[in-house]
């Protein structure tokens, strides 16, 4: 409707008929800012009728109206978005000009309402999308998915790891084709799409990898399967580490039947008032059963505590178990724990396994190197802890288990508390009474008899007789061990093996051929002389003689002397008191 005050000013213009088949909205003021034009689709938009506004002031009947605050005579023909209540225009202000002479302003709109959501609603789903893509792109497993016929639609960068195939090959082309061209050895789509159900089966790849298949059904609004998903699994390394697990429990299983067997209290060293203190201190912590933290440097020991804790507690017939946190897979590691029901996992034993703490129920168990334990494992261990039951893997009920705990480690675990990567309140559980144990160069006292123990036991297991003397050991006391009894035991047996005789002496830093092993000198290959003639046996007696009095001048005793020579000293000392029977050479 146009306002006839206006009409009869400016001509007949009868546009309503055009105006109100116009979709836009339609609006236009005189200089007054009079509405003096508006179609049916712009009173629609306001919500007002168009006799209730022309002639009237936009102000008073569209207050709303974004035109309010357009100057007429700086009115741009650009098209602009704007904001009215909860509703969003595109609007196109243009001067109204008449016989060249600006008379009003008219505004064309459209509501883009229903655009802009259905915009962000796209948007929105093209984020999923790209959310999804990368979700399915960042899975360890491979994805394979495709539509109910079995075209390839997409796969993911694992499963071109897993199978080594590149998506260009697969994607689009029917499943049955690659089969048939043996790029694929099997698939799934058309069993999953008769039985609407997934379907599982191994496989082994024709890269020799072994994994697991499942395929998924993806249904449509109408319950027919629209999308197969299939998920790749690659178990190859899980089935390596299962067969080592398995090995590491057939040798644990041995070692701990031996363990204790070996174990005598007569053979731990206590010279030393600070490590006599630290055993004091175990034989009564083990009176009790509180959880025991054993703290200290590598190598000084901490698994002997341990034992001594166990054979001193009335627990002692019980069995005692030890396990290695920092020597078994962290993915694996769980499982070792707490153990695991008849197909918990891919894998796992039809029958199951028990865990540790089933295994060493009555008795004790020792965790050592528990600050490697993974900190996703740490609450597992805290609610054992707690409950007094253990949950195996893919069980829902818990086992009741009675043992005892006693850890080691040699990290700082307040500082582990302190970075977050160490529980705190499974450190003050388990840290309900510590032990240190001194570091070797705090108790040099007894480096003499762990010596003197080292040899005996290399004896046994080499199967020989030889000897330390007070030089060979005043040279280690004099040395500093940051690797303790552990290292000290293992630089005595290189000792032992590079020593070519039975009396060691002197450290064999590096051993070269020909080299004296307790001199460290290279041994004179000295030419004998003759210039007369004279009886053979003679002249054996008188190279005796010369050698062992030089022998005997060089190490000033028998066993010294026959190490020289390479004699045995039973030997030397007979063949010196044939020599030499009043003992006095020269």
């Amino acid at each position: 409707m146009i306002s006839k005050s206006f009409l009869t000013q400016y001509g007949d213009m009868d546009f309503d008929v055009m105006l109100n088949s116009i979709q836009n909205g339609v609006i236009a003021i005189d200089m007054d800012r009079n509405v003096v034009m508006m179609n049916h689709a712009a009173a629609d938009f306001f919500g007002v009728t168009v006799e209730g506004v022309i002639d009237k002031k936009l102000k008073d009947v569209l207050p709303q109206a974004t035109l309010n605050h357009v100057e007429i005579t700086d009115a741009i023909q650009t098209p602009t978005r704007y904001q009215v209540g909860d509703k969003i225009i595109f609007a196109n202000r243009t001067p109204l000009i008449v016989d060249g002479k600006l008379v009003g302003l008219m505004s064309v709109f459209q509501d883009i309402t229903n655009s802009v959501e259905l915009n962000a609603q796209l948007n929105s789903v093209r984020e999923n999308e790209k959310f999804l893509e990368s979700l399915i792109d960042s899975s360890y497993d491979g994805v394979y998915i495709t539509d109910r016929h079995g075209k390839t639609l997409t796969i993911n960068k694992s499963y071109e790891r897993i199978s080594g195939i590149e998506r260009e090959a697969l994607v689009g082309r029917y499943m049955s084709d690659l089969v048939k061209e043996g790029i694929l050895s099997v698939y799934l789509t058309d069993e999953v799409v008769t039985k609407k159900e997934p379907i599982t089966l191994m496989q082994t790849m024709k890269n020799g990898r072994r994994v697991v298949i499942t395929g998924s059904p993806l249904f449509d609004e109408s319950g027919s399967v629209k999308n197969v998903i299939t998920n790749v699994r690659d178990i190859t390394e899980l089935i390596t580490l299962e067969k080592q697990v398995e090995i590491y429990h057939e040798r644990m299983n041995i070692y701990q039947k031996e363990i204790l067997k070996e174990f005598d209290e007569d053979t731990i060293v206590c010279q030393s008032k600070q490590i006599v203190q630290t055993l004091n201190f175990a034989e009564k912590v083990s009176k009790m059963d509180s959880t025991v933290m054993i703290l200290g440097e590598t190598g000084v020991g901490k698994e002997i505590i341990a034992q001594y804790i166990h054979k001193n507690s009335v627990r002692y017939d019980a069995p005692y178990i030890k396990l290695n946190c920092g020597a078994i897979p962290a993915n694996l590691l769980e499982s070792e724990l707490f153990g695991y029901v008849a197909g918990a996992f891919t894998g796992a034993s039809a029958k199951g396994k028990p865990g540790m703490f089933e295994i060493a129920d009555g008795g004790t168990l020792f965790l050592d190197e528990i600050g490697e334990l993974p900190l996703e494992l740490q609450s597992s261990l805290l609610r054992v802890l707690q409950d007094k039951e253990v949950i195996r893997i893919g069980d829902s009920k818990g086992r009741k288990v009675d043992v005892r705990i006693i850890t080691a480690t040699n990290r700082n675990l307040e500082e582990m508390v302190q970075k977050g990567t160490f529980r705190q309140d499974l450190y003050f559980r388990l840290n309900v009474v510590s032990i240190h144990v001194p570091p070797l160069r705090e108790r040099r006292e007894d480096i003499p008899e762990l010596a003197e123990k080292a040899i005996q036991s290399l004896n046994k297991k080499y199967k020989h007789s030889k000897v330390i003397t007070s030089q060979f050991i005043n040279e280690l006391i004099k040395r500093e061990w940051p690797g303790n009894v552990r290292e000290l035991n293992n630089f005595i047996e290189k000792q032992f093996v590079l020593s070519d005789n039975d009396i060691m002496d002197a450290f064999i830093e590096k051993y070269q051929p020909g080299m004296d092993p307790n001199t460290h000198e290279k041994r004179e290959n000295t030419l004998v002389s003759v210039d007369g003639i004279m009886n053979l046996a003679d002249a054996r007696r008188e190279v005796d003689k010369i050698l062992i009095q030089k022998a005997m001048k060089i190490g000033q005793s028998t066993y010294k002397a026959a190490a020289i020579l390479g004699m045995s000293q039973p030997t030397f000392y007979r063949r010196y008191k044939e020599l030499f029977p009043d003992g006095q050479i020269e």
